[in-house]
């Protein structure tokens, strides 16, 4: 090591295999974190594929890894391209460890953390992982600090591995850039329907995600919703394609014939103009570790439909958005109540907004992991191996 952190700015490399080649969750979270980590801590971000962020004033280092896009790959399923990817990223990660030495190396990909934890002793950066997609318990072991989204994983942590050693696990959200998502003004709205060749005296609910069954986002249950819930609303989603496109296009389109619009990928820079053009925002996923989108479209003064998750009923709080999405009917209904009543839809949005700028800004949940990345690098390396 260069010598003890408390000396000099805490190092942290953000590690993502995906950047450069996605655009998720995940990858969405470290490019914000290294727009927005505190300024004296030592930032660099570290990508697969070919990456740039505008405005950002941490250095990106690419890793050379080979995307889960690549043609060389693409016939195999997604869970397989998507673990080729992380492992061709390993050798790039460690040489730059070696040259860099950081003192927390954090990363949200499951199988290119669990090699950072393996070569450990070797490197000496401390590994984080970020559990996003709610991996056991048990196979956290090992890590020197494990990063859980909400209040609730970590009791479930605590619970589950109760008398068996563990690395540092704690809670702390995600947050969104409240200045980028924001309410529009009435003009911002206009043109934001413009720019997306969205009606303008539409009824527009919008999705975010991929377009397919391996994610789980099950966005042909929600154009049935749309469907059942208002004869005029126009459903707009955004993402890429995924196994089982095919068949989601077709069951939104059997729902809603030419009230649905499929953007595919929207670049992440338009992402904000995205939401002005949105009057709800709805997730069927019955399962979501956490939803940065759910976020940025509360941020946005968009009120959020979504599935009644442990999770997400935290998250979402009194905007009065978390409904039953097991069964056909509630969000139906509540998109039917809201679309028919515009006061009510107007408040909710207020609250949303005001409470993710309460619970959910930068910098208070970037000081929050700084101070937990500092624990973890005061253990010994490897004190858990």
């Amino acid at each position: 090591m260069n010598g003890p952190f408390h000396d000099r700015p805490l190092r942290v490399a953000l590690v993502s295999s995906g950047l450069g080649h996605e655009l998720r969750g995940v990858e969405t979270w470290m490019a914000d974190l290294a727009m927005h980590l505190p300024a004296d801590t030592d930032v660099e971000l570290w990508s697969g594929g070919r990456f740039s962020l505008a405005g950002c004033r941490r250095p990106i280092r690419r890793m050379w890894g080979l995307g889960r896009h690549h043609p060389v790959i693409a016939r195999w399923s997604w869970d397989r391209r998507y673990r080729i990817e992380q492992y061709t990223a390993v050798p790039g990660v460690l040489w730059n460890i070696l040259r860099w030495r950081p003192d927390v190396v954090y990363c949200g990909d499951p199988v290119l953390a669990w090699n950072l934890k393996r070569f450990r002793g070797w490197h000496g950066a401390r590994a984080v992982f970020l559990n996003g997609m709610r991996l056991g318990a048990h196979w956290l072991r090992g890590f020197d600090g494990i990063h859980l989204l909400a209040p609730s994983y970590l009791a479930e942590s605590d619970r589950i591995l109760s008398g068996i050693p563990k690395g540092h696990h704690f809670a702390v959200p995600h947050f969104v850039d409240t200045g980028r998502f924001r309410p529009p003004t009435p003009a911002e709205r206009v043109a934001a329907r413009k720019e997306f060749g969205l009606p303008q005296e539409a009824f527009v609910v919008l999705a975010i995600g991929p377009v397919g069954e391996a994610s789980g986002k099950r966005l042909g249950f929600l154009a049935e919703e749309v469907a059942s819930g208002s004869r005029s609303a126009l459903l707009v989603a955004a993402g890429g394609d995924e196994e089982g496109s095919a068949t989601v296009r077709a069951q939104a389109g059997k729902a809603l014939g030419g009230r649905v619009k499929m953007l595919g990928r929207v670049d992440r820079a338009r992402m904000p103009r995205l939401h002005h053009a949105a009057d709800v925002f709805g997730h069927a996923a019955l399962h979501e570790p956490f939803g940065i989108v759910l976020l940025e479209a509360m941020a946005s003064g968009v009120p959020v439909i979504a599935h009644d998750f442990e999770v997400t009923r935290w998250i979402l709080g009194a905007t009065g958005g978390v409904v039953d999405m097991g069964r056909p009917g509630p969000a139906a209904a509540l998109l039917r109540r809201w679309e028919t009543g515009p006061a009510e839809r107007a408040a909710r949005a207020g609250i949303a907004r005001g409470q993710v700028v309460e619970r959910f800004s930068p910098g208070p949940v970037g000081a929050a992991l700084v101070r937990e990345f500092r624990r973890v690098a005061g253990n010994p390396v490897g004190f858990l191996a």
